[in-house]
C-alpha cells in the first residue's frame, strides 16, 4: 500500500466519523426538547431585553425634555417647587384637600 492510498483512506474514515458526529449532534439538538426549548427562551429573553430598551430609551427622552424645560423656564422650576415639594411663595396661603 502506498503513502498515497493510506492517506486517502485516513482522510476518508476521518470525513466519515466527523459526518457521523455531525448528524448525532444536529439530530440531538432538533429532537431533544432541551435544544429548542432553550432556543426558544433565548429568542424571549432578547424580544424582552429589546422592549426594555425601547421603554428606558422613551424615558431618557422624556428625562431629556424636562431638563431642557427646567433650564430654559423659570415656571418649569416653580411648578416643580409647588408640586414635587410642596413649597410655596411668601405670603401665600396654601390649602390643602384630604385625599379621598
Amino acid at each position: 500500500m502506498t503513502a498515497a492510498r493510506a492517506t486517502h483512506i485516513t482522510f476518508k474514515a476521518v470525513t466519515l466519523v466527523a459526518g457521523i458526529l455531525a448528524v448525532i449532534f444536529v439530530s440531538s439538538f432538533f429532537f431533544s426538547g432541551r435544544g429548542t426549548a432553550e432556543l426558544q427562551l433565548s429568542r424571549k429573553r432578547v424580544a424582552d431585553l429589546q422592549s426594555d430598551i425601547r421603554r428606558l430609551e422613551t424615558e431618557n427622552a422624556r428625562l431629556k425634555n424636562e431638563i431642557e424645560s427646567v433650564r430654559r423656564s423659570t415656571f418649569a422650576v416653580e411648578r416643580i417647587a409647588r408640586e414635587d415639594l410642596g413649597m410655596s411663595k411668601r405670603g401665600e396661603i396654601v390649602y390643602l384637600l384630604p385625599k379621598k
